[in-house]
């Protein structure tokens, strides 16, 4: 009895090293394995949260969402302003940002996705009796007053063009409207914003759109530096879905066409203005 003892002990103590050590490599990487923590501006149709509950969507969103999961990585959003979401990640609150331009110099050190996950289409927007139909270069407004949003950005182009004068807002004013309305004969927006955000031209406006495209920028998600393994991963995923249409999908449930036909549209003629590795996403 005393023999029998001593082997069952002998058998628990062996047991239970081996549940340690081979269970802390697994509890390790079920650690390693925490849902990546995302912040965002709002930028609809790409990404946004109403605060109804059904939380954020939108299209980039969905594609990192679908990116994350082919890799294996859970991941969350919240929505907030841009210079909340740098002290955010300082603070160890978030892991990185959803997508910003390379313009963007942040003190935090990040790794930068290889794919554009979106691209601001500025367009120009007048009204229907401004005497041009088409943008072809910023002297299509030579001696126009454009509508200037403090706080957002433009590109270097326009904001020293001497021969275009801007006229400055504060961040709600309703663009369109003062349009319409002639205190300013051109607006810059955003393409998809203007068709598919919470105030896109709908109907009868009296406003048209000049194509092609005034700028075109890419904006690329970002991880703390930490996580690189994580983003190579996230991009093996992106590049995946360019290759067997899931990004066109996605496209099609947010905007209604694909990714080329969008690029095509907004370029103005059938050949799309970006190299395919900087094309959305």
């Amino acid at each position: 009895m005393i023999f029998m003892f001593k082997v069952h002990w002998r058998q628990l103590c062996f047991c239970f090293f081996v549940v340690t050590v081979v269970g802390l490599p697994l509890a390790q990487s079920r650690a390693g394995a925490e849902a990546v923590r995302l912040c965002f501006t709002r930028w609809e149709p790409y990404a946004y949260d109403n605060g109804d509950g059904h939380g954020p969507t939108g299209l980039a969103i969905d594609i990192a969402r679908r990116a994350f999961e082919l890799s294996g990585r859970e991941v969350t959003f919240v929505q907030m302003p841009h210079s909340r979401c740098h002290i955010g990640i300082r603070l160890g609150l978030y892991d990185g940002i959803l997508f910003e331009s390379l313009k963007e110099k942040p003190v935090e050190k990040l790794v930068t996705s290889r794919f554009a996950l979106i691209n601001r289409v500025l367009v120009a927007v007048v009204r229907d009796s401004y005497p041009h139909t088409r943008y072809r270069g910023l002297d299509t407004f030579e001696g126009a007053n454009w509508l200037r949003i403090v706080g957002d950005d433009y590109p270097e182009k326009i904001i020293n063009d001497p021969d275009m004068y801007p006229v400055d807002v504060g961040e709600n004013a309703h663009g369109l409207l003062m349009l319409r309305r002639n205190y300013v004969d051109v607006v810059f927006r955003d393409l998809a914003s203007l068709h598919f955000g919470a105030d896109a031209v709908k109907g009868a406006t009296g406003l048209k759109t000049l194509l092609p495209a005034v700028d075109v920028e890419p904006f690329y998600m970002r991880l703390e530096e930490r996580l690189a393994p994580v983003m190579q991963a996230y991009d093996d995923a992106t590049a995946k879905m360019l290759s067997d249409g899931s990004i066109d999908r996605l496209f099609y449930k947010h905007l209604g066409f694909s990714q080329i036909a969008f690029n095509h549209y907004f370029s103005g003629t059938d050949t799309p203005v970006l190299p395919q590795d900087r094309l959305m996403p």
